[in-house]
């Protein structure tokens, strides 16, 4: 038990050891991209010299075949085995230069990503915001439509009363001695008969009155 208990407790101490050290010596953003163009341009020297290995293990190769009297097979194998060690050279420098740019096409996508997903999230934010505003307005409208249509009924009902008020001024107006005589007896004053000279009006009532007067 004791030997399982000090070894699990040292893998952890283990574990934490590495995890502390790899975050120490974890590169920044601006470090990673000086990185990546330090190794960018030593790669490229080495392409650069794998490219003339290759190029002079060839000439080599064509020199000691095809431009002496003699072939010497010892020699000839030895470039050509040196024309194949530049020719892995030459594409290990290559694969190393592409898994370089994909790791810096990875960081720049990041950070493009990164960039692009802000943008979203405040575009969002904004809209957010307004539809929020006009949501509010629109309650608030609504809100002043009830408030009025509750309103209606009472604002018809005194409406009609003022309408009765001046039909009932009106006809006092017109025909004072009827409304006296109404309202000392209480009772509602009588229409008069459609051929009495109060349900005309006054020119005709002036013309009636001279006709009578010319006849008598």
């Amino acid at each position: 038990g004791i030997t399982l208990t000090c070894g699990m407790v040292g893998a952890g101490c283990t574990a934490l050891l590495v995890a502390v050290v790899s975050r120490k010596l974890e590169l920044t953003r601006a470090e990673k991209h000086v990185h990546n163009f330090m190794m960018d341009t030593q790669l490229t020297k080495r392409l650069k010299n794998a490219a003339a290995n290759v190029l002079r293990e060839t000439w080599l190769i064509y020199k000691h075949t095809r431009l002496v009297k003699r072939v010497n097979p010892g020699r000839v194998r030895t470039h050509q085995r040196k024309f194949l060690l530049a020719i892995y050279a030459l594409r290990k420098v290559k694969m190393d230069q592409r898994k370089l740019m994909d790791n810096a096409n990875t960081i720049t996508d990041m950070a493009k990503t990164q960039n692009t997903v802000y943008e979203i999230v405040s575009d969002m934010s904004t809209r957010q915001d307004t539809l929020e505003e006009r949501i509010n307005s629109l309650e608030d409208k609504l809100q002043s439509i009830q408030t009025q249509i509750e309103n209606l009924p009472d604002m018809l009902t005194r409406c009609l009363t003022q309408h009765q008020e001046r039909m009932d001024q009106r006809r006092n107006f017109l025909h004072p001695d009827a409304a006296v005589t109404g309202s000392s007896s209480g009772l509602p004053t009588p229409a008069p008969p459609l051929g009495s000279p109060m349900m005309l009006p006054h020119s005709r009532y002036r013309e009636a009155c001279r006709n009578n007067f010319l006849f008598s």
